[in-house]
């Protein structure tokens, strides 16, 4: 029997025609996979029933990805498959992403318990089908005792999310929504990293919009975030006059953001007060350094101390400096971008 902490909606407007939709794909999903074993669970914005709506409508009713988390007491040999293919199915029903994770034992569960991406997902997710493993083997962290590395893989996955959205701008791109969602989860990102290096996250975004009002930051950054959550509840289309200088303006939030979190004053000395931060917090480790070179198939030795943090504070000081100007094109081929792909 599913149990979870299910909610009674999807969306955070409760738009019926959303909701309705969403309760027919899942139960189509759910007679899909009875019997397989899998324990799959909606999470991200959908699960924690504060999805969006496009207001226009004009391409598909569901605005986020929909964020689907995949358990199992033991892998079934085909789910890899059957997932591939119900992904398939519905990114073209519904027209945004639908992804799956990886198929997650219940050591997997244990191992990843201080993660932000699984202590937002206890907090808020939906039952598909299957036994509930998060509600029996995943206990509650309180939201002040997140790691820093955690602040540190928000920054670099939504500091790579601006530096994508810098160059479609760049170029022009009439890629409204990929532009305007990388920007605003930038912007929360940024806010929302500072809050856990300083243990004052909270799980509600009502109460981390109430501790950012409340912080020592500029009047125009906090008015970046306000701007941030009211575009996270009623999601939008409407580009600013100057999508650059909207992009600058962001960047340097977040460039601050970066150096706030390191307990910088200075960005020179950023991967310094980032490592020194990872030491306070005992995420430094040979075990770091050891999975890095494996991972990266490098093996550096200059300030290879660096190199025993975990591999998100690593990058964070490449993707300070890349940052820098808007990107005209985005090297593929880099240290950041290739490195960001092994270890997102």
């Amino acid at each position: 029997m599913l149990t979870g902490n299910g909610h009674k909606t999807f969306t955070a407007s409760g738009d019926t025609d959303a909701e309705m939709l969403m309760e027919k794909v899942l139960a189509e999903m759910r007679e899909t996979l009875s019997g397989t074993g899998l324990c799959v669970v909606l999470g991200g914005s959908y699960g924690r029933g504060d999805g969006g709506v496009r207001q226009d409508k004009e391409n598909g009713l569901l605005y986020n990805d929909l964020d689907f988390f995949v358990f199992a007491r033991k892998k079934p040999a085909n789910a890899e498959n059957l997932l591939k293919e119900i992904r398939e199915k519905y990114e073209h029903q519904l027209k945004v992403d639908v992804d799956f994770s990886r198929v997650m034992g219940i050591k997997d569960i244990r191992k990843n318990r201080k993660r932000l991406m699984m202590q937002e997902l206890k907090r808020g997710y939906h039952p598909v089908s299957g036994e509930d493993l998060l509600e029996k083997y995943l206990p509650e962290l309180p939201a002040e005792e997140l790691p820093f590395s955690e602040a540190c893989r928000l920054l670099l996955n939504r500091g790579m999310g601006l530096y994508l959205a810098g160059e479609k701008i760049a170029n022009g791109s009439a890629e409204r929504d990929f532009i305007l969602r990388n920007l605003y989860k930038a912007i929360l990102g940024a806010g929302d990293a500072m809050l856990i290096s300083r243990g004052e996250y909270c799980w509600s975004i009502g109460e981390r919009l109430e501790r950012i009002e409340k912080s020592n930051m500029c009047e125009a950054w906090k008015a970046y975030y306000r701007e941030a959550v009211e575009f996270k509840y009623a999601p939008h289309r409407k580009c600013k006059p100057d999508m650059q200088a909207f992009w600058n303006g962001v960047r340097d939030f977040f460039q601050s953001a970066m150096v706030r979190c390191a307990g910088e004053n200075k960005h020179q000395e950023l991967q310094d007060g980032i490592y020194s931060k990872c030491w306070s917090s005992g995420e430094v480790s040979l075990k770091n350094y050891i999975k890095y070179c494996i991972k990266s198939r490098s093996l550096p030795l200059i300030f290879r101390h660096w190199y025993s943090m975990p591999a998100a504070a690593v990058l964070l000081s490449d993707l300070y400096f890349a940052l820098n100007d808007i990107p005209g094109e985005i090297d593929r081929n880099s240290k950041l971008y290739q490195q960001w792909l092994i270890f997102n």
